[in-house]
């Protein structure tokens, strides 16, 4: 029996994955979801961090996906990929003064499709690990639909919502960002709005909060965003 957060979570999924044609979507619903009461010794999990031209969901770009595999307590550095996503306009010049990727950059990204795609592969039968994870969510959920016709549903495990929900106290307004909380951890300060650094950067985070909170017990279902 599945409990109520995950029932609705799988619902959705299979909901949409009714809608989905035969392609890279198709494939990544296929692949299937990781039961909750799964132990986090036994979970494979794919850290992801999107830089992109904007914060509206539909009308700015993804320009770069960074990720990096988790499998228990252990990242797993040779996993680490950087996909990078042609967009099909002019960049923002407010933007590219955040994540500093240049037109020159993108001058041999891949077209959205592909580069889709092939995140979409990296994804398929893994929990998904973000900082701030609405985000990440939005943005692949908008693309989905723009390319493949149907929803992007996958679980996500947020190391901000964790940081309230484990740790709750009074905060500075910016206390839950990455590199706030990442010192707070005695983590060291990398260079924020790198797509594959700010994913190992929420990887290390995420492990650093199990180490404080206690790994003895603790699934999947513990981790997901709620």
């Amino acid at each position: 029996m599945f409990g109520s957060g995950e029932w609705w979570l799988r619902r959705r999924f299979a909901k949409a994955a009714r809608s989905v044609p035969e392609g890279p979507l198709r494939d990544f619903y296929d692949a299937g979801m990781v039961r909750f009461s799964t132990p986090f010794e036994e979970l494979e999990m794919v850290a992801l961090d999107l830089e992109t031209d904007g914060l509206d969901f539909t009308g700015s770009a993804i320009l770069e996906a960074g990720l990096i595999t988790l499998r228990g307590s252990g990242i797993m550095a040779d996993s680490a990929v950087r996909i990078r996503f042609r967009p099909t306009g002019p960049l923002s010049q407010s933007s590219v003064v955040i994540h500093r990727i240049t037109d020159d950059a993108l001058a041999e990204a891949l077209p959205e499709e592909e580069a889709l795609a092939l995140l979409l592969r990296q994804l398929a039968g893994k929990p998904l690990i973000a900082h701030f994870a609405d985000i990440e969510a939005g943005f692949l959920d908008a693309a989905c639909r723009r390319i493949f016709g149907a929803p992007f549903i996958a679980p996500f495990i947020c190391t901000m919502q964790l940081e309230a929900r484990w740790f709750p106290r009074p905060r500075a307004e910016d206390g839950l960002r990455l590199g706030k909380l990442r010192a707070g951890y005695h983590l060291p300060a990398y260079r924020a709005h790198d797509g594959l650094t700010d994913a190992l950067a929420c990887a290390e985070l995420l492990l650093a909060q199990i180490s404080h909170r206690g790994a003895s017990g603790l699934t999947l279902g513990n981790l997901i965003t709620r």
